[in-house]
């Protein structure tokens, strides 16, 4: 189980959706996935390398599993959706699942983990980074989310990736799995 390269510290994501913050949440400045897809829909963002360009002007073919078939265990963090089919070719690196938090109150990820369930065993991972005394925790404000991406970083939404040289997610369909930093399933994805 090997963990992705944790993002610098202060790697909140802004909020798309205004409610009260714990005192030990740190503010972001980086813009919520509303504001990212309000500002894509009105311009188009200039790419910084050729492999971003698919994942910030995405393809109406791209193919993505409905939310319809996420598993909620009552914690309000939830897998909101796949992207199962990315634009890059052979590496499909622009892949990305969605974590959101449906509750109404910031949520610390910190060591929750998200797995690729392949044929009955635990496929490549991805762990949020823990808090220590030079990393802030990972903490989703209410209805807030972030995409953790098969081989790309994307600091607009979350800034995490899997770090895969490979495509992650079967086009013909699969099961991602989500477990908190005890290792009790807090949810999964059938797609």
């Amino acid at each position: 189980m090997a963990a992705a390269t944790p993002p610098p510290p202060a790697a909140t994501v802004a909020s798309s959706a205004s409610a009260p913050t714990a005192p030990t949440t740190t503010a972001s400045n980086l813009p919520s996935q509303k504001e990212l897809l309000d500002k894509s829909s009105s311009s188009t963002p200039t790419p910084s390398s050729p492999t971003a360009a698919a994942a910030t002007t995405p393809s109406t073919a791209s193919k993505s599993a409905a939310p319809a078939t996420a598993t909620k265990l009552g914690t309000g963090i939830t897998i909101s959706s796949i992207n199962y089919d990315g634009q890059v070719p052979k590496t499909e690196s622009d892949e990305y699942i969605t974590i959101l938090n449906n509750s109404k109150s910031p949520m610390d990820i910190s060591g929750y983990y998200i797995y690729v369930a392949t044929s009955g065993t635990q496929g490549p991972t991805f762990t949020f980074p823990k808090a220590t005394k030079n990393n802030n925790p990972t903490v989703l404000k209410a209805g807030e989310s972030v995409r953790i991406y098969t081989n790309e970083i994307h600091k607009e939404s979350g800034g995490y990736s899997f770090g895969s040289g490979k495509a992650i997610w079967s086009n013909k369909g699969g099961l991602a799995v989500l477990k908190d930093g005890a290792g009790k399933k807090i949810g999964e994805f059938k797609y």
